[in-house]
């Protein structure tokens, strides 16, 4: 596929900053917060500026050059469908229905396009980043993982050998994730109860694949606390545990199946001293106290969504699917997508964890099969 750039100006910008080794840069606003439409016909990236006090103010629609999947709730099933390069400098997001990657430079109150790239496999859902190091998650075909390269004026590099299938063809793959120090990569199988524990080679690369039994039922979301300590939301079981990598690529449980208390839960991640997970079935948001070490203490659910009735498994009556969650850097907000709601909300976080609603926005119509959110 071609790659997309805005403008030839927009362009020459990305060039000049390239050669002085810069690269785009966030600008004096306290923070932004982005939603993805995953739009069938053209994927979307709405922008929100936000303020010290977590209040968001629209600043535009962005088209990512590509398709999303569509559908009504949770079409893609996967965790970490839009990202932030750790610098902010950058934001990436999936196009499951093109089977492509788009790359965006970020500044103050808008988007610019770099890249739309193929991700060398089909349906990607879930992508990762360290340093320049990018990876994907496919859905379809042989190989389940691509690797990337991320140039400063936002080209994608394509790692040679970075395609590894997991344990099977059909393992429905629902997040992809680098430990914090960039040595090890993780792959959810939420079909097999599975997780594919990779090292990243110099060069990119994977090798010593190891696939781990999970504790729970179809593991879904994941996430890495600072510790190292890799948190997975078990949606079939409705908890979270927590792990530790061994040399050896095997896991060593540190917490099992902490009880989220909600049904489907789903997505989760870590917030200093907390982690918070969402459960699509009963509209709520849970709490988990988080050890220095992983430990993880169910706190149950912290927070359900007003002018929802919460449901039960099979979903009765009414349910908001609160999907995406991300918290700012300083862990004082925290920002849900609520799909059946075709809204995003804003939680204020307090020092004993619990969430207060501040600010909602609507940026989508609601049940469109909207999928995807990063913050900072």
């Amino acid at each position: 596929m071609k790659r997309m750039v805005t403008t030839a100006l927009l362009c020459g910008i990305a060039v000049v900053q390239a050669a002085s080794g810069n690269g785009p840069k966030p600008g004096s606003i306290t923070g932004a917060v982005f939603a993805a439409t995953n739009d069938v016909h053209h994927n979307e990236v709405v922008m929100y500026t936000r303020s010290e006090t977590g209040a968001l103010t629209y600043a535009g629609s962005f088209a990512t050059g590509g398709r999303g999947q569509g559908g009504i709730n949770d079409p893609l099933q996967a965790q970490s469908s839009l990202l932030l390069s750790g610098d902010h400098r950058y934001l990436l997001v999936v196009n499951a229905g093109s089977s492509t990657l788009s790359v965006f430079a970020v500044y103050d109150d808008t988007l610019s396009l770099l890249e739309t790239r193929p991700t060398e496999g089909g349906n990607p859902v879930s992508v990762t980043m360290h340093d320049d190091l990018v990876y994907v998650a496919n859905v379809g075909g042989t190989y389940h993982t691509a690797g990337f390269r991320l140039k400063p004026w936002g080209e994608l590099e394509f790692i040679p050998n970075s395609k590894q299938p997991l344990s099977g063809l059909d393992t429905e793959p629902g997040a992809i994730a680098f430990s914090p120090d960039g040595s090890k990569l993780i792959v959810t199988e939420r079909q097999t109860s599975k997780i594919d524990v990779f090292t990243v080679a110099a060069d990119g690369s994977l090798t010593d694949p190891v696939a781990n039994a999970a504790q729970g039922v179809e593991t879904f979301g994941a996430a890495f606390a600072p510790s190292g300590a890799l948190l997975v939301s078990e949606a079939g079981s409705g908890d979270v545990s927590s792990y530790s990598i061994n040399p050896d690529n095997t896991l060593a449980v540190i917490t099992s199946k902490s009880p989220s208390s909600g049904a489907a839960t789903c997505w989760v991640i870590p917030a200093g001293a907390y982690a918070y997970a969402t459960s699509a079935i009963t509209s709520s948001i849970s709490g988990f106290q988080l050890g220095s070490t992983g430990e993880l203490t169910a706190m149950g659910i912290i927070l359900t969504e007003p002018g929802t009735q919460k449901a039960i498994f099979p979903p009765v009556g009414v349910t908001a699917f609160p999907l995406d969650l991300e918290i700012t850097p300083d862990h004082q907000f925290l920002y849900v997508v609520y799909s059946a709601l075709g809204k995003v909300i804003g939680y204020k976080a307090g020092a004993d964890g619990k969430l207060t609603k501040i600010v909602s926005v609507s940026p989508f119509a609601a049940q469109i099969g909207v999928e995807g959110l990063a913050v900072y």
